[in-house]
């Protein structure tokens, strides 16, 4: 229903207070994890956090730090009273966790909070109460250096919001899911959480993060983790993933971290499943990702809740991320390959075999024997592997092309040209000489030497041209995997003994033969044992 035209007022301080503290505190989540910032941020060893009927009733944070004077107690619960920047130049070089100077303010307008302090010890210390962020009291106190933060009855003027608060259990759950969180970016720090006086955990400071995530997660799952560390001038990452082969349909916890504050960002744990894919196939990686990066290349003043960060070149961290992880699991997977899979590497190139020792199953897969069992190689893989090896060592010297004895002519989509256009020298150093004939129209007069591209193959190439980015990070090595597996021998394409075994050696002339471009296996080895395990032999 319209009405008449209202004159504008300056909303009441208290209105304005709590609707302010309803961007920042907005569950008792919230009031735990603003509270573990500062205490981390006031260089705390020891952290405990208390709660009852899932923080709703009551909230209590106990910290060793650096505490505060009773000047700074009384200034720290107004609205943009802090420590730790002074003007907006210092936007550009935050390291601490708060900024903001919202934190205590908005805890204390939806809430009666009581907070303890004292920064020296030996001295007098100071207690403040709050209520509905009007100070009530201030007094002395006896207390050791540090600072306690008690909040009762949250949001106790604001029903609306108390109301849609989920069960005691629930927000339990996410108390403790930000109280790990933390846990994980400080190993060195003790933490404890504490429900109806009733110890739900209790961690120890510990040496490294390994030995953090074994107080939090099982052996198992702690065990199937990768190490991750990569550097770069402008970033730097470290943490840990699933190794492939424990991959689960679930997630016990995915994580992310810039300069050891705990984001929501989906760029990262999109980059993360990309440097997995293809061998998610419908199942979730754990990860801990650890990014760090100079202050001035991150913005953490999006959100009040300093949840949501961005990145100055969120497209070069995509390509970083989903590189670094695809790194760490080639390398892990190369590693697992034992002595006996060089003895199927000589099995395989032995002069004294026939083609007769090949067959292939499906028009898809090359089995063989070898001495131990027997070998069954994805002939797209291997072909794909081996191509991607040789189109990449094209741009070093000059590679072999075929020259097609009828060119290809075809047209393309504006988009599609477009992109070939600005391709076009890069296309050509890997084996592909296309030419733009008139309009939309180009044609394709050489392919890479031992590829199988015709027609269907390049309108499916130029059609996931337009995906990659002409600015990625590793644009070689993206273009050099598009041509490899367009080119490579299809599954289902029938092959004579000769170009099996053809096939074999050329794999093992490869660096990496074991896998392909894209980190899928391109040998499956079965052995004698395996075999009679399997018909009750043994």
């Amino acid at each position: 229903m319209r009405q008449g035209r209202k004159p504008v007022r300056l909303l009441p301080e208290d209105t304005a207070r709590r609707i302010a503290a309803g961007e920042v505190i907005v569950r008792p989540a919230s009031v735990v994890k603003e509270l573990i910032e500062n205490a981390l941020d006031a260089a705390a060893h020891k952290i405990a956090v208390e709660v009852k009927s899932g923080g709703k009733d009551f909230i209590r944070v106990v910290d060793d730090g650096l505490g505060m004077t009773r000047e700074d107690v009384r200034l720290a619960v107004f609205r943009h009273a802090t420590s730790k920047i002074e003007s907006v130049e210092d936007l550009a070089k935050i390291y601490s966790y708060g900024f903001r100077g919202e934190a205590l303010a908005a805890i204390a307008a939806v809430s009666r909070m009581t907070i303890e302090t004292n920064a020296a010890d030996g001295e007098v210390g100071t207690k403040l109460e709050v209520e509905g962020g009007e100070i009530k009291a201030i007094s002395d106190v006896a207390r050791a250096h540090g600072t306690t933060v008690t909040v009762r009855m949250l949001f106790f003027n604001l029903p609306v919001r108390r109301v849609f608060l989920k069960s005691d259990n629930y927000e339990l759950r996410l108390i403790w899911e930000q109280l790990r969180s933390y846990a994980l970016a400080f190993p060195d720090v003790a933490f404890e959480l504490i429900s109806n006086e009733r110890s739900v955990i209790k961690m120890p400071a510990v040496n490294s993060l390994r030995d953090r995530m074994l107080q939090l997660f099982s052996r198992q799952t702690v065990e199937a983790l990768l190490e991750l560390r990569v550097q770069n001038p402008s970033l730097s990452v470290h943490g840990f993933i699933t190794e492939p082969s424990q991959l689960k349909g679930f997630t016990e916890v995915q994580a992310v971290y810039f300069n050891r504050r705990p984001v929501r960002s989906q760029s990262v744990v999109k980059a993360v499943y990309d440097g997995y894919s293809p061998l998610l196939s419908g199942k979730h990686p754990d990860f801990i990702i650890f990014l760090e990066t100079d202050p001035s290349q991150l913005d953490v003043n999006i959100h009040p809740t300093k949840q949501e960060v961005r990145f100055a070149d969120e497209r070069f961290l995509f390509d970083f991320i989903s590189e670094a992880v695809n790194s760490v699991l080639v390398t892990s997977r190369r590693q697992q390959i034992h002595a006996e899979d060089v003895f199927v590497h000589d099995s395989l190139i032995d002069n004294t075999r026939t083609v007769s020792d090949f067959w292939q199953l499906h028009n898809s897969y090359i089995f063989a024997q070898i001495a131990s069992g027997y070998v069954i190689v994805d002939q797209h893989a291997a072909h794909e592997r081996i191509l991607y090896e040789e189109v990449k060592k094209s741009r070093q010297r000059n590679s072999a092309t075929q020259g097609l004895l009828f060119p290809i002519t075809m047209e393309l989509k504006p988009e599609e040209l477009d992109t070939v256009e600005h391709l076009q020298k890069r296309l050509c150093e890997m084996g592909l000489e296309i030419k733009v004939f008139s309009g939309r129209t180009v044609v394709v007069e050489t392919i890479p030497a031992g590829s199988y591209m015709g027609k269907d193959e390049l309108r499916e190439l130029f059609s996931e041209l337009v995906r990659i980015r002409s600015d990625k990070v590793l644009l070689e090595e993206e273009l050099a995997k598009l041509v490899a597996c367009k080119g490579a021998i299809k599954a289902g394409q029938r092959l004579t003994p000769e170009e099996m075994q053809s096939l074999i050696n050329r794999l093992f002339l490869c660096t990496e033969p074991y896998f392909c471009p894209h980190g899928r296996p391109v040998i499956i080895k079965i052995s004698l044992e395996e075999l009679e395990r399997r018909f009750g032999r043994i």
